[in-house]
């Protein structure tokens, strides 16, 4: 029965010796994944557990807090738990995706990476200047990451070296 692995497909059982070593050889390069697209993976799960985490303690504690007594911060407090779950989420499905060479995936991160730019220089103006520092050269260096040259190899699907 044949398989698919990263858009190719694995020839039928009892395939000729060399032909089938050939083709493990080529599947194993197409399914190398270079170590910078795991960092920013890793991150990316850190970064989803910890929204989750977040969100959770928000919804548990929104009552506690002194500034939530009104109902206007209490549904405020609540819908931020809300957003936090959200993004937790979503950030753990992308995360699953960079792992396996999706374009998709890659894309959303690097959109997000677009609008952290946007709120670095935002920051920058606002004379928070070390804040919107880090946060423009942290979104450009997983841009970077993301569209390097092996990177650029593993999420179209051709052979990394």
């Amino acid at each position: 029965m044949p398989s698919a692995a990263h858009g190719v497909t694995r020839p039928a059982d009892g395939c000729d010796t060399v032909v089938c070593a050939s083709f493990t050889a080529e599947v194993d390069l197409l399914m190398k994944r270079p170590g910078s697209v795991t960092f920013v993976a890793v991150l990316a799960y850190l970064n989803g557990i910890l929204n989750i985490v977040a969100g959770v303690v928000l919804l548990v504690t929104r009552g506690m807090s002194p500034a939530s007594q009104s109902a206007a911060a209490a549904a405020g407090v609540t819908t931020s738990a809300i957003i936090s779950l959200v993004f937790g989420v979503v950030t753990l499905i992308v995360a699953g995706g960079l792992l396996r060479g999706n374009p998709v995936s890659r894309g959303l991160v690097t959109a997000v990476m677009v609008v952290n730019v946007v709120n670095g220089i935002l920051l920058l103006f606002s004379l928070q200047l070390g804040q919107g520092i880090v946060e423009i050269l942290w979104a450009l260096l997983i841009v970077g990451i993301l569209f390097s040259g092996r990177a650029n190899s593993y999420f179209l699907g051709r052979p990394t070296r």
